[in-house]
């Protein structure tokens, strides 16, 4: 008999209700003592005293670099679309994996180059499209770390050069002439 009371009380334990661990989510402000923020969703358990960032948010780093997503479980970007404004000017959009660039995306140089391409491990990958700051479009390629662009027209500095010779033979249209040509109703041919 005492053997199916200890049976009947092994099954009474498994069979306990499971206690919900309280959780609050919620959005707010964090300042941390490093002079880093965090402005956005959060999730905090009551259990273990932790709060993580959870949903959209932004985090800022006392150097001034900013880091825009979802988050999940402080972690940035699971497979979502991410926005990195580095402290120099630079600027990532595209999605990351564990921490680096990773995926389609787009890299903005201080200067205002830029580079759109495939990225794994922070490097880009494959072919790639860069925009210039004079709006000149190269296309290029990258490979073990390394990559190399060429303008998208082989005729591209002779394009130049001829560009601005022929700009000293063309007669100046006075700005109301031009108005004037705008202006007038076209006709419909018969």
């Amino acid at each position: 008999m005492t053997e199916m009371s200890t049976e009947w009380e092994s099954e009474s334990e498994i069979k306990k209700p499971v206690k919900d661990v309280p959780v609050v989510q919620d959005q707010g402000l964090f300042k941390h003592d490093t002079g880093d923020t965090y402005d956005g969703y959060f999730e905090a358990k009551k259990k273990d005293r932790s709060v993580k960032m959870h949903g959209p948010g932004v985090y800022i780093t006392a150097e001034g670099d900013s880091y825009k997503g979802v988050w999940e479980n402080d972690r940035l970007g699971a497979n979502d679309e991410v926005i990195i404004h580095f402290s120099d000017d630079a600027r990532y959009e595209g999605q990351l994996k564990d921490w680096s660039f990773w995926g389609p995306g787009k890299y903005y140089y201080p200067d205002g180059s830029v580079v759109r391409c495939d990225f794994n491990d922070n490097c880009p990958v494959g072919n790639m499209v860069l925009s210039d700051p004079n709006g000149h479009v190269w296309l290029g390629k990258a490979e073990l770390g390394c990559g190399w662009f060429g303008p998208v027209n082989h005729f591209y500095e002779m394009l130049e050069k001829t560009r601005d010779v022929s700009r000293k033979h063309v007669p100046k249209m006075k700005e109301d002439s031009v108005k004037a040509q705008l202006q007038k109703p076209i006709k419909a041919e018969q």
